[in-house]
This record gives C-alpha cells, sequence and structure tokens, in this order.
C-alpha cells in the first residue's frame, strides 16, 4: 500500500511540477517580477552603499597638494556620478514594474504599454550610455591626475 501511495505521489508531483513549468513558460510574469524586485532591492542596497562612501570622501580634510586634492575630487566625481547612474536603473526598473503590474490586471491594456515601456526603453538607453561616457571621462581624468601625482613623487 505504501509503495502504491509513493508512486501515486510521485505522478502527481511529477505532473503539477510538469504543468508549473509549463505555465511558467506561457505566463512568465510572476518570474519576471520577482527579478525585477530583487534587482531594485540590489540597487538599493548598492545606492546607499555609494552614500556611504561618498560620505567618507566628504569627510576627508583638503590636501595642500593640489593633485592629491584632484583625485580626491575626481573619486568623489565618479562615486556620486555612479550613484546617480544606479538611481536611474532602479527608477526605470520601478516603472518597468508598475507597468507590468498594471498588465498584470488589465491585459487587455499590452499594446500601450508595450509602446509607452519602448518610449521608455530608448530614452532610457541614452541616459545609460550619457553615463557611462561622462564615467570614463572622469576615469581617464583620474588616471592622468594619479599618474602626475605618482612622477611628482617620484623626482
Amino acid at each position: 500500500m505504501t509503495n502504491i501511495f509513493a508512486l501515486v505521489l510521485t505522478l502527481t508531483m511529477g505532473i503539477i511540477g510538469s504543468s508549473l513549468a509549463a505555465n511558467e513558460e506561457m505566463h512568465p510574469l510572476p518570474s519576471i517580477l520577482s527579478d525585477i524586485e530583487r534587482q531594485i532591492a540590489e540597487l538599493t542596497i548598492n545606492i546607499e552603499k555609494i552614500s556611504d562612501r561618498i560620505k567618507y570622501l566628504h569627510e576627508i580634510p583638503d590636501s595642500k597638494d593640489p593633485l592629491i586634492q584632484e583625485v580626491r575630487n575626481l573619486d568623489l566625481r565618479g562615486w556620486e556620478l555612479h550613484q546617480e547612474q544606479w538611481k536611474v536603473q532602479r527608477d526605470g526598473l520601478r516603472f518597468t514594474e508598475k507597468l507590468l503590474r498594471k498588465i498584470q490586471d488589465h491585459p487587455d491594456e499590452k499594446p500601450e504599454a508595450l509602446q509607452t515601456w519602448l518610449g521608455r526603453l530608448k530614452e532610457f538607453k541614452e541616459t545609460m550610455n550619457d553615463y557611462r561616457q561622462h564615467r570614463a571621462g572622469i576615469e581617464v581624468l583620474r588616471i592622468e591626475s594619479e599618474v602626475k601625482l605618482i612622477e611628482q613623487y617620484l623626482r
């Protein structure tokens, strides 16, 4: 009797498991929303960590050496820019999450939601590209300043 019960239970769980997997493939929205929520949480934590780093950099006394001060200022600007970028990313995910939850309740609004999202996506990509370029410029300036600083102290 126990063997028959175990067999029936195994078959039932297999059928339920495969129907759940098939259902998730057909309707992946809960999984997508879960991933977005996780990403929002991770970004929020990272933004707070950067806030701590920025606070620390603000608390460091100014240096009399202009090159040291320049390196510190570039570090600070780089972290601030990185934080701004992550905030834009988090806001984009929040927008997407809200839009998907709306569609979950009103599936008939998918075409309008798609157009709204595609418009926002285009803007988001342009903004992220601007951030990348700006951050790359700051990184180059920082490296150049650091090289000057090291040369100064090695002479």
